[in-house]
């Protein structure tokens, strides 16, 4: 609804103003999703609106007091009927011919409220006087471009004008002659003939005429140039000839035509105005020039009526056409009216104008009077009065009111009507002050059309700025427009401020405070958004910059007084103080925006030192808020998915959003002070981290006292709410990391941190440290939450142990003539349908994790049933069956490539399994082949060690392919252990080749001399053992030597010994020396003593003893009667040997 301005005396109701309430701003305090969440802060009042004016007023009382004052300003029944008369006269006078004049005449018995008798009284006066008809009223200026029609080049142009009926024009007689021609045969009444410019083609004339109207609708104006040939042309047919030109004959018309244009008359404006005709050749095909012209038409008698006698009468029209207007449709008159007129209206008013010779001043001056005076009752859009005041604007210039009216009138003193005008005018600009005082109470400036109305208002006040003579009579300090624009505007923003104060403090004194915060913020974005620019292109003022003057010596002491009385312990307050915290940081954001040289100095600016106290309590209310919202979501969470696509439940994403609203808090905080920012952050941080870990021990309990056994079958079973509990932890812990993953975001970018690090680095030199710091602090709470997924996920692997060690108890206990592939097939169906479910289900990054702990809980429940199985005789199938197993399922979860990598697969605990069921599966033979190369193997290692505390021998070995024997050389001992008590030994050394199965000579020993008293002995002993070439590359095969002390009573003491693999042994096609150490075709070597190790092949090779088998009896009473004995310096593995406590 557009405004409309109030004197003092006004009752009419004021429009209601509405806004819309503000929305809270993201708020850590509350809750952004329906479920679990509850709104516990209490809601304040949206602030009053403009609107509230109406509550002091009555309706019964504003319309009868508008109906006095209507009473009054009407006009009384002789007014009426002189207005009346005036519109007869115009009808009779200017419309007499024309074919509208029945519509006119019908709409004046309509508009005028008289009694029939009196309205036909009036029309028959006035017909019987019979008004003076209408007149072409002219001004021949100028014409260009005509043709030359004379030697030199030039032409002797005049003008004759004349006016025919339309009928006329269109005879062909008419269309080949000319208005002397015209004149001599009676279609032309009078005409007029300009004087003759000679020699020019561009003639200026500026000479005035006028011609009677008989009809206007139905008769042409026509404008022919000719050009004068100095013959007498018929002087008599001249209009104005006297003396005796009356009594001189005509003579032939000698002069050449130019060219002629035709206007019809009713195309005339009645008010007048200059335009630009035409000239064309008797056949209307070529132009032939332009005429310049001024035409108008009046009334025959409007120069014999004085200028007051025409306003008076005008304005008496002009209102009583108005009290028609106005109320037509609805029979009351309308508020804020727009002056919207019917076309028999302005047809009437348009008429009469011209009929007494009224230009655009004058008329101007009536409507803005007579508008005025209804705007003081009723109101009207301001742009009726920008239009009137354009006309007088254009009128005056910049001469003063009275001289440009008085000079654009006609007969007459102007001198009372200037008066009144500025009467009216000065009254207008005291309205337009006052409405702009006051527009944000009188305007709902959040619409369109109360900024349209203010701009208007606005827009009016700049045009009567620009009546010099009118602002000479305002006061000193508001005669500059821009300065009372300022004025009005931060008066107008201090009475709205007051209102909206007055309203709110119904409520307590904080929510006050937040009511009023709230409607300032509203007001200063719709300034921002629409009023500021509307108003900057009617005139040279930032209205921003006006509302801030003025709002910051109200609001900043306001918020000053409240914060004084703030208790920084209430924790009920720092959802509201937030809200106002933003609203005024939000406030002063828009007010950078603004222009003026003391925008800076507002206290507005300094508005975060009044809330320093408070970011710590907000911080920690938000955390503990935080917290319960938490518990609430865990509580209520029914572990599902949310979506088809998302594998997370309701609580991480309410929670997610609780952690956002805290990272929003922190990014809408906007602390300028990057030091004090420092120390909030490193807050925040703790507390953000907190609040992760405290959601992630919540739904770790849930996974706690959920029971997942399948009630039917008591197995272990994988569920989907399982998976989304996982995921919803996994998410958490990638949220805490430092660095962004692939696909959450850090918190350090999400708090946008990397600002304050610079400036602290910058300023401080600290940015790293804290850097490094936040880093820290989030990467630990990063690792709390991954300890707990992998305690999670090492428990549920822990869950398929027993399921699985029942699956694989079937396996051992199945008959031994089944196949491997049938016995595993319900075990292969359980791992698949639990692995489908959390590959299903589970982010892939937490199923490979889980699919490892899966793994090893397999192979540990291998593991266990392996080594329960009761040991007996004749079981290798079953451990080749289970061999099999463990081949199949590591196969299983490699799962072609796409699942556990080999070396995820190869654990130590597998490795141990299979190379334990490898021995199991063996054969005795293999077995002790196996053995053999484990003493290979330990021989290797010990070369490898840097310590030998047993010992070395240097020796050369090599194999002669054509005698089919290995010969061996022992050079020397170096370091060999003291077993006597002289701290000497007497060292001598045996050797053989291992297995005896495969070699001729079986276990037969050689024996080199035996060295007395020494630990350095020197042998050079040569020794030849036979052995086929197909048994050197068996592989496992060795040559055993073995160290002695020699003791002439009891046993000799045994020393170490070395091997020698077969396969390493280099084979020679023809024997050399054997103590010829520099032999390239020998393998010369040092090699340390060793005493023989633990060993699950021996192990194995024990439990086969004990069952009887001759191979393992032979085997390990070799090892035993030759390279071990009974003393405390004897081998250790035999040592802790003993055939009798081997678990059988």
């Amino acid at each position: 609804m557009a405004s409309r301005s109030w004197l003092t005396r006004h009752h009419s109701i004021l429009p209601a103003i509405t806004r819309a309430p503000q929305s809270s701003p993201t708020s850590v305090f509350t809750s952004t999703t329906k479920e679990p969440v509850e709104e516990t802060l209490v809601e304040v009042d949206t602030p009053v609106g403009n609107d509230a004016l109406n509550e002091s007023r009555t309706a019964n009382a504003t319309l009868q007091d508008t109906q006095l004052d209507a009473e009054a300003w009407v006009l009384k029944q002789d007014e009426l009927e002189q207005a009346f008369q005036v519109a007869v006269n115009t009808t009779l006078g200017a419309m007499s011919m024309e074919p509208n004049r029945k519509e006119v005449e019908d709409y004046i018995n309509k508009a005028f409220d008289l009694p029939e008798q009196v309205r036909a009284k009036l029309w028959d006066k006035a017909k019987h006087k019979q008004p003076t008809g209408l007149k072409l009223c002219g001004k021949l200026i100028s014409a260009r471009d005509i043709p030359a029609k004379d030697a030199n080049g030039k032409s002797d142009p005049y003008c004759l004008v004349g006016i025919i009926s339309e009928s006329d024009r269109n005879r062909d007689k008419v269309k080949t002659g000319n208005l002397l021609q015209w004149r001599k045969e009676g279609f032309v009444a009078e005409m007029f003939r300009s004087t003759t410019k000679p020699a020019t083609l561009e003639p200026d004339w500026n000479e005035e005429f006028e011609l009677p109207i008989d009809n206007l609708a139905e008769q042409v104006l026509v404008i022919e140039v000719w050009d004068s040939d100095e013959a007498t042309v018929g002087v008599s047919e001249i209009k104005g000839a006297k003396g005796f030109g009356m009594f001189l004959k005509d003579l032939k018309h000698t002069d050449d035509f130019i060219g002629r244009t035709f206007l019809s008359l009713k195309d005339v404006q009645p008010q007048g105005g200059p335009g630009t005709l035409t000239l064309y050749s008797h056949t209307a095909k070529h132009q032939r020039g332009n005429v310049w012209v001024h035409l108008a038409i009046k009334g025959q008698e409007e120069g014999k009526i004085s200028l007051t006698m025409k306003m008076d009468q005008s304005m008496l029209l002009f209102k009583a056409l108005v009290m028609h207007e106005a109320q037509k449709g609805n029979h009351s008159y309308q508020k804020d009216w727009n002056a919207e007129m019917g076309v028999a209206a302005r047809e009437l008013l348009t008429r009469h104008a011209a009929y007494y010779g009224l230009g655009e001043t004058h008329q101007a001056a009536v409507h803005l009077s007579v508008l005025f005076d209804y705007h003081k009752i009723f109101g009207v859009q301001p742009h009726l009065f920008a239009q009137q005041l354009d006309h007088i604007i254009k009128a005056a210039g910049r001469k003063p009111i009275s001289v440009a009216f008085s000079q654009n009138g006609g007969p007459g003193t102007p001198g009372d009507w200037v008066d009144k005008l500025l009467g009216a005018l000065e009254g207008l600009l005291t309205e337009v002050y006052s409405v702009l005082c006051s527009h944000l109470i009188l305007m709902d400036v959040t619409t369109t059309a109360g900024v349209e109305s203010l701009t208007g208002w606005i827009q009016v006040m700049a045009k009567l700025y620009q009546l010099g003579d009118l602002v000479a009579r305002l006061p000193v300090d508001r005669r500059s427009l821009k300065t009372a624009l300022e004025l009005s505007i931060q008066t107008s923003v201090e009475k709205w401020y007051r209102m909206t104060s007055e309203k709110a403090s119904q409520i307590s004194t904080v929510s006050t405070l937040n009511a009023v915060c709230k409607s300032c913020l509203t007001l200063c974005e719709t300034i921002q958004n629409s009023i500021r620019p509307a108003v900057r292109k009617k005139a040279d003022v930032d209205y921003l910059a006006c509302y801030f003057a003025s709002l910051d010596k109200l609001l900043s002491p306001a918020m000053m007084e409240c914060l004084a009385s703030w208790d920084y312990n209430d924790v009920e307050l720092a959802n509201t103080s937030y809200e106002i915290y933003l609203n005024i940081k939000h406030m002063c954001e828009i007010a950078k925006l603004a222009e003026g040289n003391n925008i800076q100095d507002i206290q507005l600016f300094g508005y975060q030192h009044w809330f320093k106290k408070m970011v710590l309590v907000w911080l920690s209310v938000a955390l503990a808020r935080c917290k319960e919202k938490i518990d609430k979501a865990v509580q209520v969470d029914q572990i599902a998915s949310v979506t088809d696509q998302v594998g997370y439940s309701s609580s991480l994403v309410d929670t997610s959003i609780f952690l956002y609203q805290v990272v929003e808090f922190w990014n809408n905080l906007g602390w300028s002070c990057p030091e004090e920012t420092y120390t909030f952050m490193m807050e925040l941080i703790n507390y953000i981290s907190e609040a992760a870990l405290h959601y992630v021990e919540q739904i770790y309990t849930r996974v706690s006292n959920r029971s997942l056994l399948d009630k039917n079958t008591g197995n272990f079973t994988v569920t989907t709410q399982l998976c989304t509990i996982l995921n919803n932890m996994e998410y958490m812990q990638q949220k805490m990391l430092s660095q962004s993953s692939k696909n959450v975001p850090s918190l350090v970018e999400e708090l946008k941190l990397q600002s304050s690090f610079e400036w602290l680095q910058r300023e401080k030199g600290i940015g790293d440290q804290a850097k490094k710091l936040v880093e820290v602090i989030l990467d630990s709470a990063a690792n709390d939450i991954e300890h707990k997924v992998t305690v999670v996920n090492q428990q549920l692997g822990e869950q398929f142990i027993p399921t699985i060690s029942r699956f694989i108890n079937d396996i051992v206990g199945a008959a031994e003539g089944a196949k491997t592939e049938q016995v595993l097939i319900p075990l292969e169906e359980y791992l698949n349908t639990n692995l489908k479910t959390l590959s299903s289900n589970l982010l892939f990054s937490v199923f490979r994790i889980l699919l490892e702990d899966i793994w090893k809980a397999t192979v540990d429940a291998l593991s266990k049933s392996v080594s329960t199985l009761p040991k007996k005789p004749n079981q290798k199938y079953l451990y080749q069956r289970l061999r099999d197993s463990l081949e199949f399922l590591h196969g299983f979860f490699n799962a072609g490539g796409e699942g556990l990598t080999g070396e995820q697969l190869e654990t130590e605990q597998y490795k141990v399994l299979l190379n334990d069921l490898d021995l199991m599966c063996l054969s005795t033979r293999e077995l002790v082949l196996r053995c053999c190369a484990d003493l290979a193997e330990q021989q290797a290692k010990v070369v490898g060690s840097s310590e030998h505390k047993y010992g070395e021998l240097t020796l050369s070995v090599g194999y002669i392919k054509e005698t089919g024997n290995v010969e061996v050389t022992i050079f020397q001992g170096r370091n060999l252990p003291a077993l006597d008590k002289s701290g000497l030994s007497d060292p001598y050394i045996e050797l053989a080749l291992l297995p005896g199965f495969l070699f001729q000579s079986g276990s037969k020993k050689a024996k080199t001399p035996v060295q007395y008293k020494t630990l350095n002995p020197t042998f050079n002993y040569e020794s030849v053992l036979p052995a086929s070439q197909e048994s050197m590359e068996v592989k496992g095969t060795i040559v055993v030597l073995g160290a002695y002390d020699h003791d002439i009573l009891g046993k000799n003491d045994f020393m170490g010994i070395c091997v020698v693999s077969c396969n390493d042994i280099p084979q020679l096609s023809n024997s050399s020396s054997l103590l010829d150490a520099n032999s390239p075709k020998r393998r010369n070597m040092t090699l340390p003593l060793f005493h023989i190790g633990e060993s699950k092949a021996l192990q194995e090779l024990a439990l086969r003893h004990h069952f009887s088998d001759h191979e393992a009896v032979e085997f390990l009473n070799v090892l035993s009667k030759n390279y071990h004995k009974q003393k405390q310096s004897a081998s250790p593995f035999f040592a802790r040997l003993s055939l009798k406590n081997i678990n059988y």
